[in-house]
């Protein structure tokens, strides 16, 4: 059997995001995360039912904007063999039965949609492998089983996506607002807080640039279903 001083580590987690509007900040941690490292071999599931909890996101403001975040059947889990014969590899995998993102203005009785994203069967995975005297590979893959999304935002439109997608789709564009599917963000050392070759697959990724809505102006980034993985 081969050996390598390389370690291989990966995570997952169901989602997170930072949002600011009007100069309020709302950071939401990686929720469910896991993470491995191997040698030698591991296996780790966390799994959480569901999931629902409304962020006020302009607090004390007589508009209240706001984000409602739902999750269903979520179970992440990162794992490897360990080191077999000549070729150690490690996987980060996330999965949601359901997934539903709403950013809204409360108008009295009434609610504007800025955007709404609706998932089911939501699928990230990514890879890292090396096999001893060849260069290691990084791989990334998303899908879903369906996906909407709507709102003001995306100029009213109603936006649907199924099956496997191909990497860094991107399923909507405009200068303050970017909606992309598979996104595979690759960071090769020294980028800042990376020690190792690193691949981040975000089934869902949502980017606010200065967007406006509703009188409230709205920048930030929240992911929907990381995985990560990394050789050290």
């Amino acid at each position: 059997m081969a050996t390598t001083t390389n370690t291989f580590s990966s995570s997952a987690d169901s989602f997170s995001g930072s949002l600011d509007a009007e100069g309020f900040t709302t950071t939401i941690a990686p929720f469910a995360r896991i993470s491995g490292v191997a040698p030698p071999a591991y296996d780790e599931t966390k799994r959480v039912a569901s999931f629902n909890h409304l962020y006020d996101l302009t607090p004390g403001e007589s508009n209240d904007l706001s984000l409602e975040m739902r999750a269903s059947q979520m179970v992440n889990n990162t794992n490897s063999a360990g080191i077999v014969v000549d070729e150690i590899g490690t996987t980060g995998e996330a999965d949601l039965g359901s997934a539903n993102f709403l950013l809204a203005e409360a108008l009295g009785r009434s609610t504007l949609t800025g955007l709404s994203v609706e998932a089911t069967e939501v699928h990230s995975e990514s890879n890292s492998s090396f096999v001893v005297g060849a260069r290691g590979i990084l791989s990334g893959d998303a899908s879903f089983r369906s996906l909407t999304v709507a709102g003001a935002l995306v100029g009213g439109e109603a936006l649907t996506f199924s099956g496997n997608a191909a990497p860094d789709t991107v399923l909507y564009s405009s200068p303050t607002v970017t909606i992309t599917l598979d996104e595979q963000t690759l960071l090769l050392p020294p980028a800042a807080g990376v020690i190792g070759p690193t691949i981040t697959t975000d089934a869902i990724d949502i980017r606010f640039n200065d967007a406006k809505f509703a009188g409230h102006t709205i920048s930030g980034d929240f992911a929907i279903g990381q995985s990560s993985a990394t050789t050290l």
